[in-house]
């Protein structure tokens, strides 16, 4: 298993409680499994960010922030043309995680505030301005945190979080379909590829996600359809490009998991995007 990388950011980075970056990716990128000594805060102004860990895959939309944990090891796939707002955060700032990867309810304060960390032109806000928004941020992330584990609101958030399998021969499978969702090969066949058992598989699928397999690649289906939906993708192109037999078995499973069409959800997007008078 390759050792993921360490990336740093200099020693004239060092004693900031927090370091910001505005990035940009084409479709299609991807960012390669790392860990940060800091805490990431992931807010995504446009794209899609899709972050895997250990334990999870999380699909951020636009406007969506996510909390990565310190030395958490995460890698990034993007969809569409995305830009992203990060901020590196001294762990000692912030209270321990329950969990690896935290969903941020953002409020307009804090989002202006993350937005307010870089200028016009994308670069690092300066000095005198960072010295207003860093406590002001870290306090309305205190209070986020807060407000989540004193009303079980991160409970409910394993809805926005595909979970991971740990053992290797299931893990080596949920990694080819994240590569491959189309990819429609049974059980058995990914069994005998492992060299476990059927039953077995099953079993452990069920104990480690929560879900039967089928369970489990039908919402890796529907999540990337969301993804590539919300960046404008036709709904007959990407029922093809995720392996359904044809659109209309695409569209009664997507009306099924989230109560609308996709062409409706395409139009809904479209209108959320249309640049306002």
């Amino acid at each position: 298993m390759a050792v993921p990388r360490l990336q740093t950011f200099g020693q004239s980075a060092a004693a900031k409680k927090v370091i910001a970056q505005a990035i940009h990716y084409a479709d299609g990128a991807h960012e390669i499994a790392h860990i940060h000594h800091r805490a990431q805060l992931i807010y995504v102004a446009g794209g899609i960010v899709r972050v895997i860990t250990p334990r999870g895959l999380w699909a951020l939309k636009p406007g969506m922030a996510l909390l990565i944990g310190t030395q958490i090891e995460h890698e990034l796939h993007m969809t569409g043309q995305t830009s992203m707002r990060t901020l590196y955060i001294d762990p000692d700032a912030l209270p321990p995680l329950a969990g690896d990867c935290r969903v941020i309810a953002l409020d307009d304060l804090l989002r202006a505030g993350i937005l307010g960390m870089y200028d016009a032109g994308g670069a690092e806000a300066d000095e005198r301005r960072t010295a207003v928004l860093v406590p002001l941020i870290l306090h309305l992330l205190h209070e986020a945190l807060a407000a989540n584990d004193s009303d079980g609101t991160h409970q409910g958030e394993t809805s926005l979080r595909l979970p991971l399998p740990e053992h290797p021969r299931l893990r080596a499978i949920c990694d080819s379909l994240i590569a491959d969702a189309a990819n429609a090969d049974t059980l058995e066949q990914w069994a005998e590829r492992s060299g476990a058992s059927v039953r077995t598989i099953a079993r452990l699928f069920r104990q480690q996600t929560g879900m039967t397999f089928a369970q489990w690649r039908e919402r890796l289906r529907l999540e990337d359809a969301l993804a590539k939906l919300s960046v404008g993708h036709a709904p007959g192109d990407v029922a093809q490009a995720l392996g359904y037999a044809d659109v209309r078995t695409f569209t009664v499973m997507f009306r099924r998991a989230f109560g609308s069409t996709p062409q409706q959800f395409l139009h809904s997007q479209q209108r959320l995007n249309a640049p306002r008078a």
